[in-house]
C-alpha cells in the first residue's frame, strides 16, 4: 500500500511540473453553504440501568453522575454545519480549492470540535488529491446501509449515542484515539479526520480508486489519557511510538464501482487500512481494518448493506508486553480492548486478541418526495482484555444492536421533514457475570422515537 500511495504521489508531482506555467485566473473565492438539522427526541431506557447500584445513570463506577442526577425522557439534538469552499481553474488546466466546515452546535456535548474539515485539494487529469483534516479515501468511498433521514450511521441521534445511554465499558467499533467513546458504523473512520494527504484517481468505467496515507492517526496528539507535551510536538510528533504513546502511522486503499445496467443500479466498495502498533525496541505488531459494501436499486427500491472487521497482526509469538502491556495503545484504534494490566497481558507467550466485526443492512423505498426505510446494525468487539482471560467472562464480547425505521418528505428545495423510531442495545462482556446490582451496570436498552426539519443551504 506505502509503494502504490508513494506511486500515485509521484505521478501527481510529474503532472504539475510538467503542465506548464500556473498562474490563476483570479483568486480563489469563498462560496458559503452547508446543513441545519434539529431533532424533538423521546428516549425511554432501562430503569434499572438508570437506577443504577447507587440511584445514578448507570451508576458512578460505570461513568454515571456520583450526584445521581436523572435524564429526561424527551430532549432537542441538533447537527449543523457550515461550510466555506471555493476553487479557481489555472492556466496550465489545473483545478485548486479548499474547503473548511464550522460545526454549528446542536448535540450540546461540549467537546465537538469547533472546525471539523479543513483542506486544500488539487485536481487535473491525473485525478485529484486532498491535504489537510478530511475524512480517509475508505471512508469516503464506502458503501453502506441505506436510511431515509440520513440518521443510521455515527451522526445519527441514536447510533451516535445521543440517546439511550451507552454503558461507559461497551466499547464499538472505530474506537477514537485518545479517547473511550466510540462509533456505531461500518465505514473505518477511527483516524477522526487526523491530517493525510488523500489521493482520488479518476473514474473509469464506473470504478474509482482511492487512497490515504496517515502520518499521525492522533488527531489530538494525545498520549494514553494525557495531553503530549509541546516537547513531542516536533516534526514527526508521537509518531516516534515510543512506549505507551498512541501516535501511530497508517495507510489505506479503497475502491467503489458504481452503474447501472438498464433498470437497475449497482454500488460496491472495498476498503482496507494498516496500522503501524510497533513500538520503539519492541515487538512487531500492527492493527488492520476492513469494510465492504454494497447496494442493489430498482424501480425506487434500494437494499444495501456492510460489513467491517478490524484485527490485530501479531508477531514475535503474540507477546504484547513490549509494546501494549500497561498502556491503552491496543485500545486507541479500531475498537480495540484496553490493556492495563502488564503482568497479566505481558505473559510470554500469551495470545490476546483484539479486534471485531460490525455489519448492517437496510432496504428503503422512496418515490417522488417520500422516502422510508428499515435498516439493522450489529457489533461484537473485544473489550477489556484482562476480564476476557478471566474464566467468568471468556470468549464473551461486548455488542450493540440496533433496529431503526426512518421516513423523509421533501417540501421544497433544500427542506426536508424527518422522523425515526429504533431500538438499540448495550451490552458490556461483564453482563450476566456478576451480581444483579453490578449487572444493572453493563447492559441497557432502550426505545426512541423522534421528528426533525433538515434544511440545506
Amino acid at each position: 500500500m506505502k509503494k502504490i500511495l508513494c506511486a500515485s504521489t509521484a505521478l501527481v508531482a510529474a503532472g504539475m511540473l510538467t503542465a506548464g506555467a500556473a498562474s490563476a485566473a483570479e483568486k480563489i473565492k469563498l462560496n458559503v453553504g452547508g446543513y441545519s438539522k434539529w431533532w424533538v427526541v423521546g428516549a425511554w431506557q432501562e430503569k434499572e440501568f438508570q437506577n443504577g447500584a447507587n440511584g445514578t445513570i448507570g451508576a458512578s463506577a460505570n461513568g454515571g453522575s456520583a450526584a445521581g442526577v436523572q435524564r429526561q425522557n424527551v430532549d432537542v439534538k441538533g447537527d449543523n454545519e457550515v461550510w466555506f469552499s471555493g476553487s479557481t481553474a489555472l492556466d496550465n488546466g489545473l483545478k485548486v480549492g479548499v474547503m473548511m466546515s464550522l460545526e454549528g452546535g446542536g448535540h450540546t456535548d461540549g467537546v465537538t470540535d469547533g472546525i471539523d474539515n479543513s483542506y486544500a485539494w488539487i485536481e487535473g487529469g491525473f485525478g485529484k488529491v486532498l491535504i489537510g483534516a478530511h475524512a480517509n479515501g475508505t471512508a469516503l468511498l464506502h458503501v453502506q446501509a441505506p436510511d431515509a433521514a440520513s440518521n443510521f450511521g455515527n451522526g445519527g441521534m441514536m447510533m451516535g449515542n445521543w440517546s439511550i445511554t451507552k454503558p461507559a465499558g461497551v466499547m464499538g467499533m472505530n474506537q477514537r484515539v485518545g479517547y473511550t467513546t466510540s462509533s456505531n458504523t461500518t465505514a473505518i473512520i477511527s483516524d477522526d479526520k487526523a491530517e493525510k494527504i488523500t489521493y482520488v484517481a479518476p473514474s473509469f468505467y464506473g470504478l474509482t480508486l482511492g487512497a490515504s496515507y496517515i502520518p499521525n492517526v492522533s488527531k489530538t496528539l494525545w498520549s494514553g489519557t494525557s495531553a503530549v507535551s509541546s516537547a513531542n510536538n516536533s516534526f514527526g510528533g508521537q509518531h516516534s511510538r515510543g512506549a505507551g504513546s498512541s501516535g501511530m502511522g497508517a495507510f489505506g486503499g479503497a475502491a467503489m464501482y458504481a452503474n447501472t445496467f438498464g433498470p437497475v443500479g449497482v454500488k460496491a466498495s472495498a476498503g482496507y487500512v494498516w496500522v503501524d502498533l510497533t513500538a520503539t525496541g519492541g515487538a512487531e505488531n500492527a492493527l488492520t481494518q476492513q469494510a465492504y459494501g454494497a447496494q442493489l436499486s430498482y424501480a425506487g427500491f434500494t437494499l444495501g448493506g456492510s460489513v467491517q472487521r478490524a484485527s490485530d497482526d501479531k508477531k514475535n509469538g503474540g507477546v504484547k508486553s513490549a509494546v501494549l502491556a500497561g498502556t491503552a495503545q491496543a485500545g486507541n484504534y479500531g475498537g480495540k480492548g484496553f490493556l492495563t494490566n502488564a503482568a497479566v497481558s505481558g505473559t510470554a507467550g500469551a495470545e490476546l486478541d483484539f479486534g471485531g466485526v460490525a455489519y448492517d443492512i437496510g432496504l428503503q423505498y422512496a418515490s417522488g418526495p417520500y422516502a422510508v426505510s428499515f435498516a439493522y446494525f450489529k457489533s461484537a468487539v473485544v473489550g477489556d482484555t484482562n476480564l476476557r482471560m478471566a474464566n467468568s467472562v471468556a470468549n464473551k464480547d461486548d455488542t450493540i444492536e440496533a433496529y431503526q425505521a426512518s421516513g423523509k418528505y421533501n417540501l421544497g428545495p433544500g427542506v426536508d421533514v424527518l422522523a425515526s423510531v429504533g431500538y438499540i442495545e448495550y451490552t458490556d462482556q461483564r453482563y450476566g457475570t456478576t451480581s444483579t446490582v453490578a449487572n444493572n451496570q453493563y447492559h441497557n436498552a432502550g426505545w426512541t422515537a423522534m421528528t426533525g426539519l433538515s434544511l440545506a443551504f
